[in-house]
């Protein structure tokens, strides 16, 4: 892909090999002295086009996800998944999981994949790369999926889940 590729989010406990991975080499170099200068002014050499992002604001990540191509999201577990449904709600194409709670939480609204498969993983990058019918699609379908967890609904299904039960919420 010819888009940047932007990684947000703290590492994960012993990943340097596959984080390795993203970097030109193995050297490190010094950074000028500035702002950008790291905690002890050294810094490795990212690929073109890879930004790593340790931190951002809530309010800054959700223009990143706004505006992001696709949200990547190819987790091994997750218990809810919050980031795609964050990225749905926003219009965002996804790709992510089609293990534990995410097939539920995406639906029909973005490409799932075999987290342990990077062959399925690249091949669904291409497709959000290369085919804009699909972003479109996805981004259509994402805000309606999103809705089935709106507050309203999680209140209405519970209310009826009571229901089945014999008790009515709210009724003294």
């Amino acid at each position: 892909s010819r888009h940047p590729l932007v990684i947000c989010g703290k590492h994960a406990w012993n990943s340097h090999q596959e984080l390795g991975l993203l970097y030109e080499d193995d050297r490190r170099e010094f950074v000028p002295r500035g702002p950008t200068e790291g905690v002890q002014g050294l810094t490795r050499r990212l690929r073109d086009r890879v930004i790593l992002i340790d931190y951002v604001p809530f309010s800054l990540l959700l223009g990143l996800i706004r505006g992001a191509r696709a949200l990547l999201f190819p987790s091994l577990y997750e218990g809810f998944g919050l980031p795609v449904l964050e990225a749905l709600q926003l219009g965002t194409p996804v790709m992510t999981s089609n293990t534990s709670s995410l097939p539920e939480v995406a639906g029909d609204a973005a490409l799932l994949v075999d987290p342990y498969d990077t062959r399925a993983m690249a091949e669904a990058i291409q497709a959000l790369d290369n085919d804009s019918e699909l972003r479109a699609t996805l981004s259509g379908r994402g805000p309606k999926q999103a809705a089935l967890f709106s507050p309203d609904a999680y209140g209405k299904r519970l209310a009826d889940l009571y229901a089945k039960l014999g008790v009515q919420l709210g009724a003294r």
